[in-house]
């Protein structure tokens, strides 16, 4: 297998050091999960993830894949009156591929975004949202319009008491495969006992134990990934692996890993969170959905390290 970094070395020493200072000073969001992530709070977050070598079920493809993804976040929020607030930030979230030379996939894929978002209570218990996320989508190797994308998405919050929270909304992306339909956005968070709370939604659900003040627990599934435009040919092959004459460069691939794992998040202090989960990745997916292939990976395990800071 092939082996490469996303730049070179002390480029790449540059940018981890970057994120280091990054998460010690400034405010920005949660940690980016997906290609299109609405939160924008008083926050700066960072995070590395490695998913472990697989291959593919394809029958005609041979090879293995591994992928390392960077992210960082910052973003702040604006109150323009009482019951209404201006959130702005800005996100890096880049993919590192590593293939052998058979598989047709990017060796990078990543966003650089910047998040616009408004918010207006409408109640004690009820909020209407808006977000914009507009930025380049794609793999890095060419800077052109067909990479800009502005994903959207509009949202309605209801929190009856402080056990229930639920979302309810839809979203739209350009690259998306379903562009040309709305995304339904559901949500439900349930504080069941007092150290104990449920949260179904995308793109993680499961349940968190409070185990102590600074020590929170949890089992999740969740996901990693989202939709790129592409520039040039994937790993050089030029035409899907399959017999057929379909064109894999200057199309959009949307990349999806499906993870079950834990996680122990812990408060350092009293604005600072270090997070690690670990646990299976059950399944890899790049799909060219305009060429009509997919690659479908094996399982493997994964880690992510975290970090944010509240401002």
């Amino acid at each position: 297998m092939k082996t490469h970094f996303p730049c070179n070395p002390r480029t790449f020493a540059s940018f981890v050091l970057f994120l280091v200072l990054l998460s010690a000073t400034a405010p920005a969001q949660t940690t980016p999960q997906m290609t299109f992530r609405p939160s924008l709070v008083e926050r700066c977050a960072v995070s590395y993830s490695y998913s472990g070598e697989s291959g593919y079920r394809n029958s005609d493809i041979s090879g293995d894949t591994s992928v390392q993804r960077f992210d960082a976040s910052i973003s702040g929020r604006h109150a323009l009156g009482p019951a209404t607030f201006l959130g702005a930030g800005i996100a890096v979230g880049f993919d590192s591929i590593t293939s052998d030379a058979s598989v047709p996939v990017p060796d990078r894929l990543g966003e650089l975004s910047v998040n616009l978002g408004v918010t207006q209570l409408l109640s004690r218990t009820i909020s209407v949202s808006a977000f914009a996320r507009p930025g380049y989508y794609g793999d890095f190797a060419h800077f052109t319009w067909q990479t800009f994308n502005v994903p959207v998405m509009a949202m309605a919050t209801y929190t009856p008491n402080k056990k229930y929270t639920f979302m309810f909304g839809a979203g739209y992306s350009q690259f998306s495969e379903y562009r040309v339909k709305l995304m339904p956005v559901l949500g439900f968070r349930w504080k069941f006992a007092p150290d104990w709370t449920l949260n179904l939604g995308i793109p993680r659900l499961g349940v968190t134990w409070q185990a102590t003040k600074a020590l929170e627990l949890s089992a999740n599934a969740s996901g990693q990934g989202g939709t790129y435009r592409t520039t040039e040919a994937p790993n050089g092959i030029t035409k899907a692996p399959d017999g057929s004459d379909r064109d894999l460069a200057h199309t959009f691939v949307s990349y999806r890993e499906l993870r079950l794992g834990v996680r122990a998040s812990y408060a350092l202090a009293l604005k600072v969170n270090m997070a690690v989960e670990a646990g299976w990745m059950a399944e890899r997916r790049f799909r060219y959905y305009d060429r009509d292939f997919t690659l479908k990976g094996r399982p493997s395990a994964y880690l992510t390290l975290a970090a944010d800071v509240k401002m």
